[in-house]
């Protein structure tokens, strides 16, 4: 098994989703297991920052519109490495419809799943709304996030492979949580 590219016994790479409702946490977390397991992360947030920038993407509904499209763009990027035997990690607020798990290749999956109270979900969203790219509004959404994260709309995904809970309500050991799905991959 190597360091840079984890791969399961029958040789398949492996497909790290950190998934969760907005606010939950689910960069931080993507990016403390980029720098503790070394896999190259593809993170709908950051492809949504730069094309939207690239674009001169403006106003809610423009937004929306893209990140629909980074869905599908995180998709593709995603299939290409892992038919090349690449292992990753991705990250977005993933549901069982996203185009990430449609004619997915062959991979061994680590799901990720954090969570938060949604009142804090709430919190965090409109905490972190002055310090983001302008393609978020995380003003406008934060009590809708939250009200949808109350009926559990982004909870675990029904996938095939591991599932690493993380509740980040009181906030996690991070090594901890990279050890937990260090010993999955």
């Amino acid at each position: 098994m190597s360091a840079s590219h984890p791969q399961n016994p029958a040789g398949d790479p492996v497909l790290v989703v950190v998934t969760g409702p907005p606010g939950s946490g689910k960069s931080a977390i993507a990016a403390a297991l980029r720098a503790r397991l070394g896999l190259p992360l593809v993170a709908k947030d950051t492809l949504k920052e730069v094309l939207g920038e690239a674009l001169h993407v403006e106003g809610r509904v423009d937004s929306q519109r893209l990140g629909g499209a980074i869905f599908v763009l995180l998709a593709h990027v995603v299939h290409e490495l892992l038919a090349n035997d690449v292992s990753v990690i991705t990250e977005g607020n993933f549901t069982a419809q996203s185009a990430l798990f449609a004619d997915l290749p062959s991979a061994r999956i680590v799901q990720v799943h954090v969570t938060a109270e949604p009142e804090l979900l709430r919190a965090r969203m409109l905490e972190r709304a002055g310090d983001r790219h302008a393609v978020h509004w995380d003003r406008e959404a934060a009590d809708e996030a939250a009200a949808r994260a109350a009926t559990g709309e982004w909870a675990a995904l029904p996938l095939a492979g591991e599932l690493v809970e993380v509740d980040t309500t009181a906030w996690p050991n991070l090594d901890e949580i990279a050890a937990r799905v260090a010993q999955l991959v």
